[in-house]
């Protein structure tokens, strides 16, 4: 008989700041899906809501306060047998002033939508990102 795992719920902030520039923080070696650029964010944990998750995940990898603004969608994934459902956010710093502590990624940097496609970037490929871009371009 075998055991079906529970799909991993996570939640993954754009954070933008005054450039309208977005943080992407790179995987450490060691994680799943090493040395691969993400928006930082996290599981959810139990009895937590999806906003709760963004704040308290950028706080504890970055050391980051934000604020989240507008609920983007959501989007399934499969990554090495396991199901994911990936909730996306945009967000921004309560204080433009603080600077990211890195405490889960080797890297982290503050680039341009159009510069995605420069880094080795999974989400590019998430449709909800394709058309999150479109529309963020219309909108600049």
């Amino acid at each position: 008989m075998s055991l079906v795992k529970p799909t991993i719920t996570a939640v993954n902030l754009l954070i933008i700041n005054e450039k309208n520039e977005f943080l992407i923080a790179k995987r450490l070696p060691h994680k799943p899906m090493p040395n691969k650029w993400e928006f930082p964010g996290g599981k959810l944990e139990s009895k937590e809501s999806l906003e709760a998750c963004g704040i308290r995940e950028i706080k504890e990898e970055l050391e980051l306060d934000v604020t989240i603004q507008n609920y983007i969608g959501k989007e399934n994934i499969s990554y090495k047998g396991r199901d994911f459902l990936i909730h996306f956010f945009t967000a921004s710093l309560v204080d433009i002033s603080q600077f990211f502590c890195l405490k889960e990624h080797s890297e982290a940097k503050w680039v341009s939508l159009k510069a995605f496609d420069d880094f080795d970037f999974p989400a590019n490929k998430l449709g909800l990102i394709q058309r999150f871009k479109e529309t963020f371009e219309e909108d600049v």
